[in-house]
């Protein structure tokens, strides 16, 4: 089964997963700009790099803006990779996101990621993305 893009925006109780629009881009910049978010991605993206990013950012298949009331507060994203040696790899489907600090600690992650999920289930079938990644928040652990 084919998945179309971009998809019809997904509802949950207090959320709406959406497609990128321009209005996102501040809060993009906001996301690639801050120490806390990326202090384990690498750390902030320096100025020159978001100077040059697009005027909507995050527009491709498998990103998913987070909105809360009409204001983006994150990203969800589902990207194919490839698990295991170069050219002998298995295709399997990673789960990442993003959240500005001013979000987290209310549980917007986790049900935007199990919103994608069910999406993801619902268009693919039973297939389970991967489960690899850094756990960045030690404090929930």
């Amino acid at each position: 089964m084919s998945v179309s893009w971009p998809p019809d925006p997904i509802r949950t109780g207090r959320l709406v997963l959406r497609e990128s629009e321009a209005r996102d881009r501040a809060a993009f910049v906001e996301l690639s700009a801050s120490p806390e978010v990326n202090t384990y991605l690498g750390g902030p993206r320096p100025p020159d790099e978001l100077d040059r990013m697009p005027e909507v950012p995050g527009r491709r298949p498998g990103v998913f803006v987070v909105d809360l009331g009409g204001t983006m507060i994150g990203a969800v994203m589902l990207e194919r990779r490839d698990l295991g040696p170069p050219g002998r790899g298995r295709p399997e489907v990673d789960l990442g996101y993003l959240f500005r600090p001013g979000a987290w600690g209310h549980g917007y992650a986790a049900e935007a990621c199990a919103a994608a999920l069910d999406r993801f289930a619902a268009s693919r079938g039973p297939r389970r993305p991967a489960r690899t990644g850094v756990t960045a928040d030690s404090r929930r652990w």
